[in-house]
């Protein structure tokens, strides 16, 4: 799909994010578990953390497959290039997009849990949530780097914003992007077939 060069500048890009990744990972980690253990300590308030996954689920209602699909995608992807793009004001934005998933993700699983078993919550994130969960992780990284890039411009360090946040967008664009895609077509059509399988709902 890419040639030699492309391939190498992405692989090269993608080695020098590693430790972006590394936090973005444990930070995203650190949060399920807090979102898991908040609902079980204090419901009601943990449980208002859902309003967006209730208000994308009533959006969902009387569309087709593909509208969903793109719905998801779109929704997705927005969401992932915002991050990247608000990277350079310090990493916030994207350190709370991480953040905020991470909590949401460990109060929904939770719940399905608790209501019909880990089986269930396992076959419902596991289809898309290899590839859309790690396309969260590295897009935050992207924007939590841009936000370190942007602090030692503050500082008056050497730092190349500019470069920084070409290639982030390049890599969303040229790898992320696609991936998004591809996860939101299995979350669609792959992974309600294979939550019946597994519960027969």
């Amino acid at each position: 799909m890419f040639n030699e060069e492309i391939r190498t500048t992405f692989g090269s890009y993608i080695a020098e994010l590693k430790p972006y990744i590394l936090i973005s990972t444990l930070l995203f980690v650190f949060s399920i578990a807090a979102g898991y253990i908040g609902y079980g300590l204090s419901p009601e308030s943990s449980a208002d953390s859902l309003s967006g996954l209730e208000e994308l689920a009533e959006m969902l209602q009387n569309l087709s497959a593909i509208e969903i699909m793109l719905l998801i995608f779109i929704n997705n992807a927005s969401k992932m290039l915002f991050s990247i793009l608000l990277g350079p004001l310090l990493g916030i934005a994207p350190l709370a997009f991480l953040l905020i998933n991470g909590f949401v993700l460990g109060v929904f699983a939770h719940i399905q849990i608790v209501e019909n078993g880990l089986l269930f919550i396992i076959a419902g994130l596991t289809p898309h949530g290899i590839i859309e969960l790690p396309m969260l992780i590295i897009s935050s990284a992207i924007g939590i780097r841009l936000g370190h890039e942007a602090f030692r411009t503050i500082l008056g360090r050497p730092s190349d914003l500019k470069g920084e946040l070409i290639k982030g967008i390049k890599l969303f664009f040229y790898v992320l992007l696609p991936l998004i895609f591809i996860a939101s077509v299995i979350e669609t059509f792959i992974t309600p077939l294979v939550i019946f399988l597994v519960s027969g709902t």
